[in-house]
């Protein structure tokens, strides 16, 4: 009788185990799955965030000034870094190839991808390269320390100069 109420109590636990299973499967199907990207409208908002079609995507493991962010050259003279991050973003998305694997979704419903192009392999590493955005940082841990430290000795992009990291600067302007 003891070994029929355990075969028992073990089949429904492994019964729920395969429902959790199903559940998140069917719930996560979407994650890693390409984003189509032929044939549909791009807009660009800004040096880490775009849209294709009405998916919203945001590149994986960086930070790029806001659209309105400022910085100052070497000179001091104030430049539109937000602006030139946006720009150096588009000019990389136009090009033939572009496919991003999405996977979770942020507190803005944008899907967080890995996307490339034909002539690059990681478009966010090339962001970071050319000194049009910053690596994030978890828990000491740079995504693209090695690329932001090239971008930092090279003097490119938002290393000319002085800037604000993009979340200092929105908690500075209340974002």
């Amino acid at each position: 009788m003891l070994n029929r109420i355990l075969r028992t109590a073990k089949l429904l636990l492994v019964l729920a185990a395969l429902l959790i299973v199903a559940f998140y499967v069917d719930e996560w199907s979407d994650a890693g799955a390409p984003v189509l990207i032929a044939g549909q409208k791009l807009h660009i908002a800004d040096g880490d965030s775009f849209s294709v079609g009405t998916q919203k995507l945001r590149l994986d493991g960086i930070d790029a000034p806001e659209y309105r962010q400022i910085c100052q050259d070497a000179a001091g003279t104030a430049w539109q870094c937000g602006k030139a991050s946006r720009a150096a973003l588009e000019q990389i998305l136009i090009q033939p190839g572009l496919e991003c694997i999405a996977g979770v979704r942020d507190k803005y419903a944008r899907a967080i991808a890995t996307c490339s192009t034909t002539a690059l392999p990681d478009i966010a590493a090339a962001q970071v390269r050319s000194g049009m955005a910053v690596s994030d940082e978890f828990y000491g841990i740079r995504s693209y320390g090695e690329e932001e430290d090239s971008a930092r000795a090279a003097k490119s992009g938002l290393w000319t100069g002085e800037f604000l990291r993009p979340d200092e600067w929105r908690a500075a302007n209340g974002r």
